[in-house]
């Protein structure tokens, strides 16, 4: 069996710490795979890494999600709930994975929502509490930056762009304006809660990129609801991914192929915590890295394909007879940056 290994938040985000933040980690099994395997530099967003390994579909993620949703064909954005924090000369986005939300909270923020742009055309729904779908009147004819290519970032380094861009700016500038004065924003800070200060305006389709020599996956792996939407729509059988390395033989069945997304490390990394993705990497380490070594050695798995994004992203493959060039010495994950 062939394994492909997206590990989003492997590389540390901000390459110019990356040596630093992961200075001491013991983690043998990664550093053997490091060197034995052939490594190439790919420095990509998480956006582009998933367009590549699944392919994009004819119809923007918003339109499945609002046919999903019973909702009208037509127009659709994302317009994901989240928090905007300033820090000095910065906005830092945060997206709904930190905050509880409630579906009745976000039903009270989109009734005021829809009521201020309702002479705009516009249309506010929240299928579930973190995630809003907004119907338009006709095309955006605008570029939106993905959610997960903006958690963790300046968001002014992401506004919209394209032909109509400066009019979505603006209209993302009132969207910000009505949520930060909203009254049950000012309950949410007094219980300790973060605000739902913003929306992230995404999910519009994406002009594909040229096409790569990817070898097509039998099963794709993954726990993100969009990824195992965008596996389905890519017409691959889709299942989460299990807990550990070890369960990967049971998961894969008879499949020669498998696509697994483990993103455990993503968070950390987005947010830059980096106790926690150093916490997160030794678990990594044990669960995953350890487990693939040892399935690599017995011929169990005959190939293994490593990625992950960011300005230090790289593609890892190795063998099984590649482990056997014991004059390559084990590499140390500092070794990328």
């Amino acid at each position: 069996m062939k394994l492909t290994l997206l590990m989003p938040g492997l590389s540390w985000l901000d390459a110019h710490d990356g040596a630093e933040v992961c200075r001491g980690l013991a983690l043998p099994a990664l550093s053997t795979l490091l060197g034995r395997g052939t490594r190439q530099t790919a420095p990509t967003t998480l956006s582009q890494l998933y367009q590549q390994l699944l392919g994009m579909p004819g119809e923007s993620i918003a339109s499945q999600l609002a046919r999903r949703a019973g909702l009208d064909a037509g127009h659709w954005l994302l317009a994901d709930p989240v928090h905007v924090r300033i820090d000095r000369d910065r906005a830092l986005l945060a997206d709904v994975g930190v905050m509880a939300l409630a579906q009745h909270e976000a039903d009270a923020l989109l009734l005021s929502l829809n009521q201020h742009f309702a002479e705009d055309g516009l249309q506010f729904h929240a299928p579930q509490p973190g995630r809003w779908l907004l119907q338009l009147p006709d095309a955006s004819r605008a570029t939106f930056t993905p959610l997960p290519d903006a958690v963790g970032e300046n968001v002014n380094e992401h506004l919209p762009a394209g032909e109509r861009g400066l009019h979505w700016s603006r209209l993302l500038n009132e969207m910000q304006m009505l949520l930060y004065i909203h009254p049950l924003n000012d309950e949410r800070e007094a219980r300790g809660e973060l605000p739902v200060n913003s929306v992230w305006l995404w999910g519009d389709a994406i002009e594909a990129g040229p096409d790569a020599a990817v070898e097509r996956p039998d099963l794709v792996l993954a726990d993100d609801e969009l990824l195992q939407l965008q596996a389905t729509a890519a017409g691959l059988p889709c299942d989460a991914v299990p807990y550990a390395g070890d369960g990967l033989l049971a998961a894969a069945g008879n499949s020669e192929h498998v696509l697994l997304v483990q993103d455990a490390l993503l968070a950390a990394a987005q947010y830059r915590d980096a106790w926690g993705w150093r916490e997160q990497l030794q678990r990594m380490e044990q669960d995953w890295f350890a487990p693939l070594l040892q399935l690599l050695r017995q011929g169990q798995l005959q190939q293994l394909r490593l990625l992950c994004h960011g300005p230090a992203g790289f593609e890892l493959t190795i063998s099984r007879r590649a482990l056997w060039k014991f004059w390559q010495r084990p590499q140390a994950l500092a070794a990328v940056y």
